[in-house]
């Protein structure tokens, strides 16, 4: 028989709290006064967004706020990184946007992804502590009463997008600035930069390089709290930051447009889906702006629907043999090196590695079991009587892919609504007599649209009732935004910390507290 040792727990307490608690009137109160009321607001658009443009309008609202801000230039970071950051700085054109891809690049190679960002986060550190001191007399993280925003301009990793959500979490937002591929060349030429080759170098390097440590906007992008497409509409971009502005401080009682109920309805909808590849989620609406129908990818079963967590015999792939997709272009592949070893070919395993890898064939989604999204919301209208598409929108979290977009145009969709692009679609190839991406050409073509407004991690966030609307008379209360708060503030300690302070409003009430671990 094993004898164990016993440890004696005793719930600690401090005598040198940083404020007394006896100016509080519950531990709740304590807690609650050490949130953070800074904002660190993050920038991110490919290159010819016209991200300086809404840096400026964005700095200009939370001025208006009461905010002091501090502009976080994360070009000019990189830059110092040179013997002579002038010689960086004071490039135009090409040579500037490569000079400093270049730059990043290397800093990202040598250290990590994330190597920017840290230089980004020291920065916002030494301003901080300069304003404010550094919290060593206290010995606790300060705590900033002057309302405060970092403007870090801007992202252009989604790693450096995960480390700033990681260390400020709900203090930190991002903004996505969307623009349409000929808006941003054109933007590019009126730089100066006329070679069409530089344009498109530029470009797609910026929006997913080929190197892991290079530059990946579009998958950053994604992973905005906020989007914007910026219209070259000064007035417009300003009332979209305005708006934003509003809804981080709970001003002005805003509810959502109907674009964000739809792409939220999406995205809820895909949370169902069990898929081994991704989530994918879509809803269609009505011009009502009714939700009359949802859909998720994933697996169809007999008498309609999809298998779900109440069907009593789940027959998704995570249930059967893996998916059925990559299964079957293993063994595309498979045949491939057959063939070539049938014909004498040198090398048939490297080369048949290499086709596959270097052709479409690797990104066929023919051979899935599972339905996607848009199809199910579509399918699941059809079942529906007295329900049909004709002239519908339709939000999909996802871009999509060819296969669906023949059929939500054959199904009579006026527009679709989207996030994620689909490097594998060929819906525009395929069906540019049909579609469209810009307004001007909608009157008779589907219409495949950015999502602009509020994104669906920040949904419930920003549009909970969050403050009291009314006095005890029913009379309506209004907030003024130069004296409202941040309304969803993130904790300066660890919650081991509070559960110290906590430990000292118990003292003396429970009487002695000692916990025996065996």
């Amino acid at each position: 028989m094993s004898v164990q040792t016993q440890t004696v727990v005793e719930i600690p307490t401090s005598a040198n709290s940083e404020a007394s608690n006896s100016a509080y009137k519950n531990s709740l109160e304590a807690i609650r006064s050490r949130h953070s009321q800074e904002l660190i607001i993050g920038l991110c658009g490919a290159i010819g967004a016209g991200v300086k443009r809404l840096k400026t309008a964005v700095i200009k609202e939370l001025k208006q706020a009461n905010y002091h801000v501090e502009h976080i230039r994360l070009s000019e970071l990189i830059a110092n990184t040179q013997s002579d950051p002038d010689s960086v700085l004071t490039l135009e054109g090409f040579d500037r946007y490569n000079t400093l891809q270049n730059l990043g690049d290397e800093l990202r190679k040598k250290n990590s992804n994330t190597t920017v960002a840290e230089m980004g986060i020291r920065r916002i550190g030494l301003i901080r502590n300069a304003l404010f001191g550094n919290g060593e007399e206290s010995g606790k993280a300060v705590k900033v009463t002057k309302k405060v925003a970092y403007v870090v301009d801007q992202i252009k990793h989604h790693e450096e997008v995960e480390l700033f959500q990681e260390v400020y979490r709900n203090n930190f937002y991002l903004i996505g600035l969307l623009r349409t591929q000929s808006e941003r060349e054109k933007n590019l030429k009126e730089e100066g930069i006329s070679n069409p080759a530089d344009v498109t170098n530029l470009l797609e390097r910026d929006r997913n390089s080929n190197d892991k440590h290079g530059q990946h906007v579009e998958k950053a992008i994604q992973m905005a709290d906020y989007f914007i497409r910026n219209l070259d509409e000064t007035e417009q971009l300003n009332l979209s930051i305005k708006r934003f502005i509003n809804l981080i401080h709970g001003v002005g009682n805003i509810t959502p447009k109907r674009d964000e109920k739809g792409l939220y309805a999406a995205y809820s909808s895909s949370l169902a889906s069990a898929c081994l590849s991704r989530q994918v989620g879509a809803a269609i609406m009505d011009d009502m702006g009714q939700i009359i129908a949802t859909g998720c990818n994933d697996v169809p079963k007999y008498k309609g629907g999809l298998y779900d967590a109440d069907s009593k015999k789940d027959k998704r792939c995570y249930n059967k043999t893996g998916c059925q997709n990559d299964k079957h272009k293993l063994l595309l592949k498979s045949q491939i090196k057959k063939i070539l070893k049938d014909e004498g070919i040198d090398n048939p395993d490297s080369i048949a590695d290499k086709i596959f890898n270097n052709s479409k064939a690797k990104s066929l989604i023919e051979y899935s079991r599972a339905i996607h999204a848009e199809m199910d919301a579509i399918i699941s209208l059809a079942r529906r009587s007295g329900s049909n598409s004709v002239g519908k929108t339709l939000y999909c979290t996802t871009y999509p892919c060819h296969n669906c977009a023949r059929h939500i145009v054959a199904a009579g969709i006026d527009r679709v609504v989207y996030i994620e692009p689909y490097e594998k679609s060929l819906a525009m190839d395929l069906h540019d007599d049909a579609i469209c991406h810009v307004d001007n050409e909608s009157k008779n073509k589907l219409l495949l649209q950015n999502f602009e407004g509020v994104s669906p991690n920040r949904y419930a966030e920003f549009f909970i009732y969050n403050k009291n609307r009314k006095d005890k008379k029913g009379n309506v209360i209004t907030y003024e935004l130069p004296t409202s708060s941040h309304v969803d503030p993130h904790q300066l300690d660890c919650y081991v910390d509070y559960e110290v302070k906590v430990a000292e409003f118990a003292d003396g009430t429970v009487g002695e507290d000692n916990y025996t671990s065996e």
